[in-house]
């Protein structure tokens, strides 16, 4: 805060509960202008802007989900200075109509929020990312990147891409004493829902437990039901209100289980979890130390248990395969995209049709996949949804979606490689990480870039069974198979 209020960029890495929100929040009251925060997600935004409120800051935010004249509404009081701060997509920052109905703002920071976006190595890629920092010259403002889990690599590429010019970097430690960490056998994932179950039977507390797939977090759900403990599904395919009713009972006490894919994340402080299960690991572990640490941000006790089993590497090689296609079945698509695309290059198709440009056993999932791989390369342009499109459900796993998309007639694949390669080595790291027979939290802190001490007394590898001196008010801890 004290860098960018003298004008001076600035990178934080701070983990989750970290306090990144008030990095830019403060900075907004005190230097007076626009605060411009750049965010990927807009369910994110929103709840960003509930939070900037709630500390007298004037926010709004700008997406493609609110009509024409709210939005220029908000630009309005962006160029009046009504409002401190203003969340927009990455993308948006590169629209030319975006950018001169900002000409005549005082812009006086940029605050690059999940700044890890940015990098090719890190774990949640978003081109537009990259092109943030072009844009300095037309806001010759200080800079603010912002996130909670960069590896040293990713640090370097963040300073580059975003033009950081003599940045204060602050890196908070890693380390979360207050968590136990522990990796369990697993076996089919009707046993990792029995156990997770007896897990909880032994844990007070709210609890989140992740699981991989709809499917399964639909399957574990029930099996948690069956035994009597009362859980809610979360995931992408439920309605909104559905979701919003779920994330509110969780967060105001109605519910103690949640059981997620990862998109129960974003928003989400709630400072009493106890315990977050994975029934599998993530393929990262930027992304399993992100979704662990929602555990135990009030300072108190806490455990993050994960199962791991022999099939796991295959279902995330399968993943990789899906968001990172390999380069011949990227080519053949784009082909394809060429050939369909009208006049104005824009190309408008059903997942299902595409499946056979993929090859013979290729799901409706996997098309979408590949569009999103593509889009990363360059080679084409998501549109907004179909306006005469009346098939479909939004859902990627039905073929009936419809997609319209830009295509350019010039294609970059050798990001697509490289955002493959990178994401085995980080599937890698995380089989090492399960593997390993040091302590957790050393490896956690190693693969991060901070030292750490050989032994931290607290994960299922230093206690090797014995009882875990923080969590001695327990009758028994949760990674014994009792």
């Amino acid at each position: 805060m004290r860098a960018v209020l003298a004008g001076r960029d600035a990178l934080g890495v701070l983990p989750t509960g970290g306090g990144k929100s008030v990095c830019y929040q403060v900075p907004a009251l005190a230097l007076g202008g626009l605060t411009l925060v750049v965010t990927p997600l807009v369910s994110l935004m929103e709840d960003q802007v509930r939070r900037a409120r709630e500390v007298g800051l004037a926010a709004d935010f700008l997406s493609a989900g609110r009509d024409a004249a709210s939005r220029r509404r908000v630009l309005g009081a962006a160029r009046s200075g009504a409002i401190h701060a203003l969340f927009v997509a990455p993308e948006r920052l590169g629209v030319p109509s975006f950018q001169d109905a900002l000409a005549g703002a005082d812009v006086r920071l940029l605050a690059v929020d999940e700044a890890h976006c940015i990098s090719e190595w890190g774990h949640d890629f978003r081109p537009a990312y990259r092109r943030i920092g072009v844009l300095r010259d037309r806001f010759p403002a200080p800079v603010l990147a912002l996130t909670a889990t960069a590896t040293p690599r990713v640090r370097d590429d963040v300073r580059a891409s975003l033009r950081l010019s003599d940045p204060l970097c602050v890196v908070r430690s890693f380390d979360r004493p207050n968590l136990s960490w522990a990796v369990r056998p697993g076996g089919s994932l009707g046993e990792r829902a029995r156990r997770t179950h007896r897990l909880l039977r032994r844990v007070r507390g709210p609890a989140v437990v992740y699981a991989p797939t709809r499917k399964a977090v639909e399957h574990v759900r029930d099996v948690l039901a069956g035994f009597g403990t009362v859980a809610q599904a979360y995931h992408a395919g439920l309605p909104a209100a559905e979701r919003s009713r779920v994330q509110a009972a969780f967060m105001e006490g109605g519910c103690r289980v949640v059981v997620a894919t990862n998109a129960f994340g974003m928003g989400i402080d709630k400072a009493d979890v106890r315990t977050v299960v994975h029934v599998q690991l993530p393929s990262t572990l930027e992304a399993y130390y992100q979704e662990a640490g929602r555990a135990g941000r009030d300072g108190e006790p806490a455990w993050c248990v994960a199962f791991r089993g022999r099939g796991d590497g295959a279902l995330g090689r399968a993943f990789i395969d899906r968001a990172h296609p390999r380069r011949r079945r990227l080519v053949r698509l784009y082909r394809r995209l060429l050939r369909i695309a009208d006049e104005a290059s824009v190309a408008r198709f059903a997942l299902r049709d595409a499946c056979r440009s993929l090859g013979r056993f290729a799901l409706p999932e996997d098309v979408h996949g590949a569009v999103m791989a593509l889009e990363r390369c360059g080679a084409v342009r998501l549109l907004a949804d179909d306006p005469g499109g009346v098939e479909g459900t939004g859902d990627p796993s039905d073929g009936s979606l419809i997609l319209r998309v830009g295509v350019r007639t010039r294609a970059d694949l050798a990001v697509a490689a490289r955002l493959r390669r990178a994401s085995r080595v980080k599937l890698r790291a995380v089989v090492r990480f399960a593997r390993t027979r040091g302590c957790r939290r050393r490896a956690i802190l190693t693969y991060f870039g901070e030292d750490a001490p050989s032994r931290c007394d607290g994960c299922d590898r230093c206690l090797r069974g014995a009882s875990p001196p923080l969590l001695e008010e327990q009758s028994q801890h949760p990674w014994t198979d009792t």
